[in-house]
């Protein structure tokens, strides 16, 4: 449904599905949460803009994306602290813009130790995951990663370079990948649109295991 579209009354919603009042007001709910409608007093309920989800459910090259620019820059203290570089060791830096219809919805900044995969710029990143070009290329074999997600308010150039409306916050998203010997490969920091996004974890709480101490006899 096209946003702005108006549902009908929930007695002509029952009809349709055939269910009660009860499950259509939990199913209701539940968009609701989701960002996918939003219920106006002297309207209804009114279709908005489907929220994009960020979903921890597998390591996922940033660099599937459209590729803006690649280029060898000597990194600050921090980055070259994670890579464990020499003062006079580089990074490729890969900048671009992510799109939807037209519609700027987040700008990341991926960082490569260009000692780990010299020559990286001869590779058509654009249409090969970077991920592949690394395991396949480079024979680096990519194992973890570590997120760290925050809210935060954009600065001017993200305000602009986002396209965001006035008093919209962004959700910034610090990636760390490693390889299966445990070497950092990819430091990522992406800056997405919080009109746009929501952050999702799953979370698995494991059974803990019963021990039996020694019987008394």
């Amino acid at each position: 449904m096209p946003r702005g579209y108006v549902l009908p009354p929930e007695r002509v919603l029952c009809e349709q599905f055939g269910i009660s009042r009860m499950t259509l007001r939990q199913a209701m709910s539940l968009l609701d949460r989701e960002g996918l409608i939003d219920s106006r007093r002297g309207m209804g309920t009114v279709v908005t803009h489907s929220r994009l989800r960020k979903q921890q459910q597998e390591l996922r090259s940033l660099s599937e994306e459209i590729r803006d620019s690649l280029d060898l820059a000597i990194p600050a203290r921090s980055v070259r602290d994670f890579f464990e570089l020499h003062e006079q060791q580089k990074v490729y830096e890969i900048q671009r813009l992510r799109l939807s219809d037209g519609e700027p919805l987040a700008w990341e900044l991926a960082r490569i130790p260009e000692r780990l995969c010299p020559g990286l710029e001869r590779f058509e990143v654009v249409k090969t995951s970077l991920y592949q070009i690394l395991e396949e290329s480079y024979g680096l074999r990519l194992e973890s990663c570590s997120e760290e997600i925050s809210a935060g308010i954009p600065s001017s150039q993200y305000r602009k370079l986002l396209s965001l409306p006035r008093n919209t916050a962004v959700l910034v998203v610090s990636r760390k990948t490693y390889t299966d010997d445990g070497r950092a490969v990819e430091f990522t920091r992406s800056v997405f649109r919080g009109d746009r996004h929501s952050a999702m974890v799953h979370s698995v709480r494991k059974k803990k295991s019963i021990l039996k101490g020694p019987s008394s006899s």
